[in-house]
């Protein structure tokens, strides 16, 4: 009892004795063991009671099954109430340290506790409902894991808001800002069919230790994996194999491969046919089984089929696997045969058509890694795959596979495109040859009709027409996508050119002129002069198309761009200027996705210095920071693109930032303007969180070549912030808006200017007295900052002015060749490149 009234005591110290605390903590095995001898305490106290009334303590009493047991109020239990009285008093306390301790306390204790008033649970209810709205996170953590105890035995609705201890709990773990906080419900979250729609949103969750507690523990402890609905299954296993962490991933492949294999009895097939895959794209990290039957290529199904490439592709990958892969792999010629026989079940009118056409396509991604030395198999191979070629009901899917076996086939690209271009032409006799046989059936059969069938009839066939057109196409999409040599070193794509590609560019039909134009820029990526010469195509589509062929321009023009560059594809100052009004227009345009192909091909330009221009990049700043709606999901992928660019391109080179220095007070400016008319429903960063990020764009101390060797010993300038400082300084002073002001002068805060020149320094230092002896800032915060820049130039001054001083009596000393000036330089550049700047 002693120990139960000492722990009382140092709770006491704890809520109100801040010293005590610093010397000596409560520890909180220590908490439990008081608790435990409490319990300990209770027991005496109802022998010592059933003594006194006479009871003998081996007999067993019969009326303990009809008579509720009588409850003592003993010095044990008067003392957790007047102990958890006392803390509730800390909960309201204003230091963080006091409902920080409470909170602790009773968050290890409340699992031990016994019975307890209802007015005292109520108020203990209560007081953590209004603790997990805390402002520090580290109160909310305790609040929470004692609300996680009693989630399970208490079903009443707040007053306040109507919300249960669950609900309450999925609030947080929706929208709390701790991830500390939201890992703990989830470590200590029931997982039940109400709880798991909040679980399977933290599959998402920023914090990648988060995501993988998601799948270690919720995930793994689900009685069965079926309770998700097959699209939350696809969502966990795709997000998670696939995660950028490569933790999230491993707990992820130890949640399927110990936890959820058990639910479909160990049994890979079962599992993967609860997945539907042949629907769904779940990834090959599904599968950590592999099978070897000798049956198994006469009865493939959709799953099967799957695990045989996956697992064929797979020991490919791996050297150490070839005796196994030779073991596995199918005999060619047999293998010919198996995929026409499935190919031919596909084109049936079995109502299992879809999983063979499913099967099929799983075989022609086998065929790519099989040895095609044996001649007799490759001939029935090459033979099967033209025929397949021919076939006009043939997928999009099966093209490309087949063109890619195809090349595999060839002795080298010449052959691969002459016998592409073959197959193209027997099409076309094919179709002109089946036409010219009816051509008589059909005038005799058009006599008869009325105008009604007569006009069917001939859309009958243009539609005919227009489907062999763009299975030529098709397949010449294929072929040059699989091509890499010059028009001038393979000729015979000239004439295919002609015949075919530009007068699919020229047609009134939409299908055709989109596929022609692909198949044109992709010929234009193959030969310079081609591509110099249909610029000007490609960007009258981007202005004057409809959204789709836009997208697609603007597409084939930066895969241009980023094989011959600007100069070398314009040529002509006009061009140029035209091309960059072009990347304004895109960038402002009212698609979402042009928008979107526009940023990622800009970025892409900007990274490898294929295109420089300021006014691009200050557009690319307002595109990110530009506010957005809930309702817009459009910019998402936009800003997930720019997040990745600016401080990629920012920290890679010191010109690049001295680009973004040259427009951030601009920009700064105008997103400023844009935060200030935000309408109702909108949302945007703050304009001090803008600043802040752009002041660690510019931040010189941390450019990649500083920090790596190889990648070279340009000098860079550590200065340059100081130059964006003074224009930060005189915008100060013009600016008449007190908001702009405050920005600026935040911005300026944060600016790094320690290696700035003393001219700079002194420059920033006059335009501050200026401020100070006009006294036209009356905010007391903008003072109070602006104030501890010019301390800070101060001090920058005074070590800059004992250094001038010392600099003439050190050159005086000894004169210095040019080697050894050089080899000093280098040194200084060697020391630059593996000190820590920060």
């Amino acid at each position: 009892m002693l120990t139960v009234l000492f722990a009382l005591w140092q709770a006491s110290c704890c809520i109100y004795k801040k010293k005590v605390v610093k010397k000596r903590m409560i520890s909180p095995s220590f908490i439990l063991f008081s608790l435990l001898l409490d319990e300990e305490e209770k027991e005496k106290d109802k022998k010592a009671a059933r003594l006194a009334a006479g009871i003998d303590e081996n007999e067993e009493s019969v009326e303990e099954e009809d008579v509720e047991e009588e409850e003592y109020e003993t010095i044990s239990s008067r003392f957790v109430e007047k102990l958890l009285r006392h803390l509730l008093r800390g909960f309201k306390a204003k230091s963080v340290s006091v409902r920080l301790r409470c909170c602790q306390i009773i968050a290890l204790s409340i699992s031990s506790m016994g019975e307890i008033d209802e007015n005292l649970y109520q108020d203990l209810r209560t007081s953590l409902f209004e603790r997990i709205k805390d402002k520090d996170a580290s109160v909310r953590i305790q609040a929470v894991t004692a609300l996680c105890r009693l989630q399970g035995a208490d079903k009443d609705v707040d007053p306040v808001d109507g919300k249960t201890i669950l609900e309450k709990l999925m609030w947080s773990l929706q929208h709390d800002t701790s991830s500390e906080l939201r890992r703990v419900i989830l470590f200590n979250i029931d997982v039940n069919e109400e709880t798991l729609p909040f679980i399977v949103e933290r599959v998402r969750d920023i914090d990648p230790i988060n995501r993988r507690v998601v799948y270690l523990k919720p995930l793994s402890e689900i009685s069965d994996y079926k309770l998700l609905s097959l699209d939350d299954r696809h969502k966990i296993l795709e997000w998670g194999l696939n995660d950028r962490d490569v933790l999230v991933q491993k707990g992820a492949r130890k949640m399927l491969s110990a936890h959820w294999i058990r639910h479909a009895n160990n049994n890979l097939i079962e599992f993967l046919e609860s997945l539907e895959i042949m629907n769904r794209n779940v990834g090959e990290g599904v599968l950590n089984a592999f099978f070897n039957e000798p049956e198994f290529w006469k009865n493939l199904t959709p799953e099967s089929a799957f695990l045989a490439n996956v697992f064929i592709h797979f020991l490919q990958k791996n050297d150490t696997l070839d005796e196994r892969l030779d073991t596995i792999l199918p005999e060619l010629t047999r293998h010919a045969f198996h995929l026409d026989y499935y190919n031919q079940l596909s084109r049936s009118d079995d109502d299992n058509a879809t999983d063979y056409e499913y099967i099929t396509s799983q075989m022609l991604d086998i065929s790519m890694c099989l040895d095609y030395a044996d001649e007799v198999g490759r001939r029935k191979m090459f033979e099967l795959l033209r025929e397949m070629l021919k076939v006009s009901e043939i997928p999009d899917a099966h093209l490309s596979r087949i063109v890619k076996v195809f090349r595999i086939l060839s002795m080298d690209e010449r052959d691969f495109t002459r016998t592409m271009i073959e197959i193209i032409s027997d099409i076309q006799e094919q179709a002109s040859s089946e036409g010219s046989e009816e051509v008589t059936s059909k005038r005799q059969k058009l006599d008869s009709q009325s105008d009604d069938d007569r006009s069917s009839t001939v859309s009958g066939d243009k539609f005919e027409g227009l489907v062999i057109k763009m299975r030529c196409l098709n397949i010449c999409r294929c072929m040059l996508e699989n091509s890499q040599e010059s028009l001038l070193e393979n000729s015979s794509l000239y004439g295919l050119l002609n015949d075919l590609i530009v007068p699919a560019v020229q047609s009134n039909e939409p299908i055709l002129r989109e596929t022609g134009l692909h198949c044109l820029g992709l010929c234009c990526s193959l030969d310079k002069t081609l591509a110099q010469h249909n610029v000007s195509l490609f960007l009258h589509c981007i202005k004057n198309g409809h959204e789709s062929l836009q997208k697609l321009a603007l597409m084939i023009l930066f895969d241009l761009i980023m094989t011959y560059g600007i100069p070398t594809l314009c040529g002509v100052a006009s061009n140029i200027d035209e091309i960059r009004e072009l990347f304004e227009f895109t960038l402002d345009h009212d698609s979402s996705e042009i928008q979107r192909v526009a940023t990622e091909g800009l970025t892409k330009l900007m990274l490898t210095k294929r295109f420089r221009d300021e006014e691009i990049l200050r557009l690319l700043v307002l595109l990110y920071f530009f506010p957005t709606s809930s309702t817009d999901t459009g910019n998402h992928k936009i800003r997930q693109c720019l997040t990745y660019f600016f401080p990629a391109f920012c920290f890679s080179s010191s010109e690049n930032q001295k680009s973004l220095i040259n427009i951030t007070i601009p920009a700064l400016n105008e997103l400023i303007d844009i935060y200030s008319d935000l309408d109702e429903g909108e949302e945007m960063v703050s304009p001090t969180q803008i600043a802040a990020m752009m002041a660690d764009w510019v931040d010189p101390r941390k450019l990649a070549r500083l920090h790596v060797k190889t990648l070279g010993d340009q000098k860079t300038d550590m200065g340059l912030p100081a130059q964006l400082a003074i224009t930060a300084l005189e915008n100060i002073k013009s600016e008449i808006e007190v908001v702009k002001r405050k920005v600026m002068s935040q911005f300026l805060a944060k600016l790094y200017i320690d290696d700035a020149s003393e001219e700079h320094l002194q420059q920033m230092m006059d335009i501050l007295n200026e401020l100070k002896e006009g006294e036209t800032i009356k905010e007391a915060l903008i003072r109070n900052t602006l104030l501890k820049v010019e301390r800070s130039i101060e001090i920058l001054l005074s070590n800059c002015r004992p250094l001038r001083e010392a600099t003439p009596a050190t050159e005086s000393v000894k004169a210095e060749t040019p080697s050894e000036s050089v080899s000093k330089d280098i040194e200084g550049n060697e020391a630059t490149s593996t000190g820590t700047p920060e």
